[in-house]
C-alpha cells in the first residue's frame, strides 16, 4: 500500500472498558458476564467497520494471565494490555504515533485520555457519540439488506 493509501485510511480507536461501562445495554451485560459484553462490543464494532470502512481498534485492559498484546477478530484489531500497562497508555501511544499521518478518532469517557489524544492531533468522541454513530451504521446496514 502506498503512502497516499495509508493516509486516506480512517481509524477508530475504542477504549473498550470505558465504552462497556458507558452504554446501558453493555453495562448490564458486563455486570452479568464480562466476556459476553466484550464479544457483543466486538461484534457490533465489526459491523460498524464493515459498513463505514473505518478501521476499528478496540483496546481492553489485560485479560487475566493472558499476555496477548494484539489479535484480530473478524477483521478488527483487539489489543489487551499486559501487566503494568493500561489500556489508556496503549490508546495514547497509538494516537501519538499515528495521528500525524492518518485520520484517527478516539472514543473514551476518560477526559485525560481524550485530552492527550487530542493534543496529538486525533479526533476525540464520547461514548454517547460513538453509540450514535454505531446506531446510524446499523440502520444503514438494515436498509441495505431490505
Amino acid at each position: 500500500m502506498n503512502q497516499v493509501d495509508l493516509e486516506s485510511l480512517r481509524y477508530l480507536i475504542i477504549d473498550g472498558h470505558s465504552i462497556m461501562n458507558s452504554w446501558d445495554s453493555l453495562y448490564k451485560l458486563h455486570r452479568a458476564n464480562k466476556s459476553s459484553a466484550r464479544l457483543n462490543l466486538i461484534r457490533r464494532m465489526t459491523n460498524y467497520q464493515d459498513v463505514t470502512e473505518e478501521r476499528v481498534i478496540i483496546v481492553f485492559d489485560g485479560r487475566g494471565d493472558e499476555n496477548d498484546c494484539i489479535n484480530e477478530e473478524n477483521g478488527i484489531q483487539i489489543f489487551y494490555s499486559k501487566s503494568g500497562i493500561t489500556a489508556d497508555q496503549i490508546i495514547e501511544r497509538l494516537a501519538g504515533k499515528y495521528s500525524r499521518s492518518r485520520s484517527i478518532t478516539v472514543a473514551s469517557k476518560d477526559k485525560a485520555v481524550l485530552d492527550t489524544c487530542s493534543s496529538f492531533g486525533a479526533n476525540v468522541i464520547s461514548p454517547k457519540t460513538l453509540e450514535e454513530l454505531l446506531e446510524g451504521a446499523e440502520d444503514n446496514l438494515r436498509r441495505r439488506l431490505i
